[in-house]
């Protein structure tokens, strides 16, 4: 069986836990020879285009690397994978053919069944989260920040769901695996609008911070404005309080200011197309306006949250610490008939011939004649550019790719980074690309029940899907179908 280089790294990674003892050989301009050999140890993410690697140094940051600057993997019994020979199927990181123990679940919602190789175990099953540090109280959590992928996200989801059982906790190194750890100026925006919406009692609410306690009050609907003050994401604040606000005592309505094009977060038109309309599907009523673009390092982007709290005909049952708080069931199957392509690019400050360029490129790495391109320029307060398709199937069911344009970056090499990923995931035929993997595990845990497939299972994902059990008791679980594709369900 013939693996992907991705399929290689993420089987080596979860399956076999054993990407730590890889080599991975790539260009690297400069070094001898032109080579860099890269620690399998330093991956920390393995995406549809790249990895994210982890600093050497706490001086610098995490770096991306392409796939198209691999030249080998290597492991203790030589090569797994040769750019020159062509992709190899490794022993140790190839499903096994012996299926004689595999399961069987639901593939897809119409009931179709597949064998499944078997559930990815992150750790035993009896074995509590290393992301749980230990209990303050019976009601209390005391959160390791540095867990996992060690990232702001698990400060933001512990927000969101403190909020929603009203069980407090406390969280220190707070992104303790970034070059620059505590809270920055998006995070703590995060907890002041936390704060703000159920008057929670806070302790290190502060720029650089790297320790929080959050014991929260009441949920009540509010109206708002939040400044970030810089250009972090507008997007991950809003996505902090949404669903809060969903079921709080009144509706809502909050203007956030930032970055609404800004790098490692969703981007607005993201939210509009692929997160939002699934939310809403499942009982959330939710709408945003974008009033203003704005893009990094500027920022000045302002969006505009409108939320009405659920009614109880549009959500379902919910126990324990949820107290009621539930959604409808997600069940999402794999994309329907021949995909509808949109393609976007907009630009501030940059000539409109940058977007028709990127849009013409990704036109032709795609090879599709039905694609729709546009192409704009945009008010900002400062220089930026990014281009987004928007990929949607016959049920409706949407997912979006994107990247952002930046100096010293040809307009060819931003298309080709949306096409990557775009055409790994519908090489796939996964139902839910990688990121918004991530984001729909939040309004899983609060139906009590769902299920769909992905192409990636991201450390962002597995860190997540820890955060939500310490808070709710609720294990989602992941299998691989072996076939490049990972069921997530609960």
């Amino acid at each position: 069986m013939s693996l992907s280089l991705r399929e290689l790294l993420n089987r080596a990674r979860w399956r076999d836990g054993a990407l730590h003892a890889l080599e991975l050989v790539v260009v690297h301009r400069g070094a001898p020879g032109d080579r860099r050999v890269v620690s399998g140890a330093r991956v920390t993410e393995v995406g549809a285009s790249g990895v994210t690697i982890a600093p050497e140094r706490d001086d610098e940051d995490e770096t991306f690397l392409p796939y198209h600057r691999f030249l080998a993997v290597r492991g203790a019994d030589g090569a797994l994978w040769d750019k020159e020979l062509g992709e190899l199927a490794s022993p140790a990181a190839s499903p096994s053919a012996d299926a004689s123990n595999a399961t069987t679940i639901a593939d897809e919602p119409e009931g179709r069944e597949v064998a499944v190789r078997h559930e990815v175990v992150l750790r035993a099953a009896t074995a509590q989260s290393p992301l749980v540090k230990s209990a303050g109280s019976a009601a209390e959590l005391v959160i390791d920040g540095s867990a996992g992928e060690g990232g702001g996200q698990i400060l933001r989801t512990s927000l969101t769901l403190s909020m929603l059982t009203g069980r407090p906790f406390a969280i220190d190194r707070i992104r303790g695996k970034r070059k620059k750890g505590g809270l920055l100026r998006q995070h703590l925006t995060c907890v002041n609008a936390a704060a703000a919406i159920c008057s929670a009692k806070v302790e290190g609410a502060t720029l650089g911070s790297p320790k929080l306690t959050f014991r929260p009050g009441a949920l009540r609907g509010v109206e708002k404005s939040f400044d970030i003050g810089s250009a972090g994401s507008v997007a991950l604040v809003l996505q902090t309080i949404v669903l809060p606000l969903a079921f709080a005592d009144g509706p809502s309505t909050i203007t956030i200011r930032g970055g609404t094009h800004a790098a490692w977060a969703p981007i607005v038109p993201f939210l509009e197309h692929a997160w939002l309309p699934r939310v809403r599907a499942m009982g959330a009523e939710l709408a945003i306006e974008l009033r203003k673009t704005g893009f990094y390092p500027a920022g000045g982007g302002e969006i505009v949250l409108h939320v009405t709290p659920a009614s109880a005909t549009h959500v379902g049952e919910a126990g324990g610490l949820l107290e009621g708080k539930a959604l409808a069931p997600l069940h999402l199957a794999a994309p329907r008939g021949a995909l509808t392509l949109e393609a976007e690019a907009i630009v501030s400050d940059v000539p409109e011939s940058v977007a028709r360029r990127e849009l013409s490129a990704l036109a032709e790495q795609l090879d599709d004649e039905r694609i729709v391109l546009r192409s704009a320029t945009v008010r900002s307060v400062g220089p930026g550019n990014a281009l987004w398709l928007v990929a949607r199937d016959e049920d409706g069911n949407t997912n979006v790719f994107s990247a952002l344009g930046e100096r010293g970056v040809s307009a060819e090499d931003v298309a080709r980074e949306v096409a990557q990923r775009f055409l790994a995931w519908r090489a796939s035929g996964a139902a839910v690309e990688e990121h918004l993997t991530d984001q729909l595990l939040v309004p899983i845990a609060l139906a009590g029940e769902g299920r769909f497939t992905t192409d990636v299972l991201s450390l962002h994902t597995t860190t997540n899907v820890d955060v939500i059990e310490a808070f709710t008791e609720r294990r989602i679980r992941s299998f691989d179908l072996g076939d490049g594709r990972f069921r997530v369900m609960l």
